[in-house]
């Protein structure tokens, strides 16, 4: 029964991966898989070559400085080349993520399938070998240290690691910057695994070492941030029998140190210099060289976004959205890059809370060593990566994927430690808190990634529409509308396509409704106000101006046609 429950949890969440992976917005509109950036990595190196299998275009390579982004700006945005974010170096196009994914995800699939791994399904994959590890390593831990617990303890934290990890707001928008995160939340979580095989046989302890020691590596191979992660080594060479053993020490330093060598090596090939992963050749829209990437300055302002910062709530399905962060830029600290898509872990998946079980159970019970140098390695990959993300420049929901896992593995040793050490009065009521927590945070989770499917598609819509490709536009606020029926920007978006096929009566008709569902939306009467211009209702255009204006006066745009009405309205001499 327990494999049973255990198995359709998994099940579940793996087919929620693919669900929101496959609903998502990937590859940046690459018209096959065999173009998306890690295939054309993987074609490079098939070739024999570190650069992409694709060619710069001579209006970048025609440049005085192509990584100026004013300059660059008409070549980087336009839909036939897809260079953003991309680096560049003498003529050649790379990525500054490294080479690992491609190595042993993208060629062995293109070599047993002959086909091209898409991005977002690359991200499932190992989303889902990476919560397969996470789940063995829970059973296991179970079994030797709370063998008392239910069984059907383990499907619920299936739920709490695959959906309260955060790794359906991964799934949701997997391309080219989330299979990097998602290869190393796999070679991780292995890390993990092998150390828990490592201090429960100390007979076989070096070969463990070793594992753990070569899975740290594949992930530097892939993004150096993990390599704070890989300190929890050194807990492993601590027990007495293990630090005297000179084998130990090579088991750990040697493979990790080989990555680190190799992945030296590779930028210098690259970029000319072992410590250039490429970030300043990047083709962005600002000139990635000139950022102050990483500042203490920032430190609090993304530690309350990445912990606490909550989320826009509604009846429009799926209820949770993304909040309006324009609001906050005022706050922001100086030069710091923007907030994409976060929710704060700790009020948006509050089952996260049950990992401070875990010290006060090490405290009452005092388990074998084994379990506490677990918490303790868990516990520092989660806080490593969260402070050093909190350094950095700009916060995202894939950066929280760096750390939220850790805390979910934390969290479901906490469940267990509750269902071990509570008696039955007490545990009954801790079990009708602990499991609406692991249900709350899983489906919040979820609605927060079709929220990110659908605010994407609509994002991508208002691309097609600015090229003058409706028929695309229609195509992703179709699929927009299909993920969130009752979206007001999707609304927006088809009002706007109405105005611009001539449709103004029933624009107009179409915008009314709209505004009288979404009373508080500045762009429905903004556009209301847009169309009544249209139709030279010059009045009713003027109220709607200032409606949109008066709830959103920091909106330029809006500003510059009130001002235009006021203009209008002042008779001419």
């Amino acid at each position: 029964m327990e494999s049973r429950i255990a198995s359709a949890a998994f099940i579940l969440v793996v087919a929620t991966y693919i669900f929101l992976g496959g609903m998502g917005v990937t590859d940046r509109d690459n018209p096959a898989p065999r173009d998306a950036a890690y295939n054309l990595l993987a074609r490079g190196l098939l070739s024999g070559h570190l650069y992409l299998d694709k060619a710069a275009p001579a209006a970048l390579t025609g440049l005085k400085d192509p990584l100026d982004p004013e300059a660059n700006r008409i070549a980087r945005e336009d839909p036939r080349y897809r260079l953003h974010d991309l680096s560049y170096r003498k003529g050649r196009l790379y990525l500054y993520f490294g080479a690992a994914p491609a190595v042993l995800v993208f060629i062995p699939w293109h070599l047993l399938t002959g086909g091209w791994l898409p991005h977002w399904g690359a991200v499932v994959l190992l989303c889902a070998a990476g919560l397969a590890a996470n789940v063995v390593l829970v059973r296991s831990v179970r079994s030797r240290i709370f063998p008392k617990s239910p069984g059907w303890v383990l499907g619920a934290l299936v739920l709490l690691l695959g959906l309260g990890s955060y790794a359906p707001l991964l799934a949701a928008r997997a391309d080219m910057w989330e299979v990097p995160v998602a290869f190393n939340y796999f070679a991780v979580s292995m890390a993990l695994w092998f150390f828990w095989k490592a201090v429960t046989q100390p007979e076989k302890a070096v070969r463990y070492i070793a594992f753990a020691s070569c899975a740290f590596g594949a992930a530097f191979l892939s993004r150096p941030t993990v390599l704070v992660n890989a300190a929890i080594l050194l807990l492993l060479l601590a027990p007495g029998g293990v630090r005297g053993r000179p084998s130990a020490w090579a088991a750990a330093v040697f493979p990790l140190a080989f990555c680190g060598a190799a992945a030296g090596l590779y930028n210098v090939l690259r970029f000319g210099g072992p410590f250039d992963f490429g970030e300043s050749s990047q083709l962005a829209g600002v000139y990635v060289a000139h950022l102050h990437t990483f500042d203490g300055s920032y430190v609090w302002t993304n530690l309350r976004l990445y912990l606490v910062q909550g989320v826009d709530w509604s009846w429009v399905f799926p209820f949770a959205h993304e909040p309006t962060f324009w609001r906050l830029e005022g706050s922001l600290p100086v030069n710091h890059g923007g907030i994409e898509h976060v929710a704060g872990a700790l009020v948006s998946a509050p089952i996260l809370w049950a990992a401070f079980a875990v010290p006060f159970f090490i405290r009452l019970r005092r388990p074998d060593r084994s379990f506490l140098l677990l918490s303790i390695a868990a516990g520092w990959v989660a806080l490593s990566s969260l402070l050093l993300f909190a350094f950095f420049f700009g916060t995202s929901s894939r950066y929280q994927f760096e750390f939220v896992p850790g805390l979910a593995l934390l969290a479901s040793f906490g469940v267990l430690a509750m269902e071990s050490v509570l008696r039955a009065g007490t545990l009954v009521l801790a079990r009708c808190v602990w499991i609406p927590l692991v249900l709350v945070s899983g489906a919040f989770a979820v609605l927060y990634g079709i929220d990110r499917c659908a605010t994407d598609h609509n994002e991508y819509a208002v691309q097609f529409l600015v090229r003058g490709n409706t028929r695309a536009a229609e195509h992703e606020i179709e699929t927009a509308q299909f993920l969130s029926p009752g979206n007001p920007f999707s609304r927006i978006l088809s009002g706007v396509m109405l105005a611009a096929g001539g449709h103004m009566p029933e624009a107009r008709q179409h915008f009314e409704v709209l505004v009288r569902d979404f009373p508080n939306d500045a762009r429905a009467h903004f556009w209301l106000g847009n169309v009544l211009a249209g139709m030279r209702q010059w009045e009713g255009a003027k109220e709607q101006h200032r409606l949109a204006h008066e709830l959103s006066p920091a909106d330029t745009t809006i500003a510059a046609a009130w001002d235009a009405d006021l203009a209008r309205a002042v008779p001419q001499k």
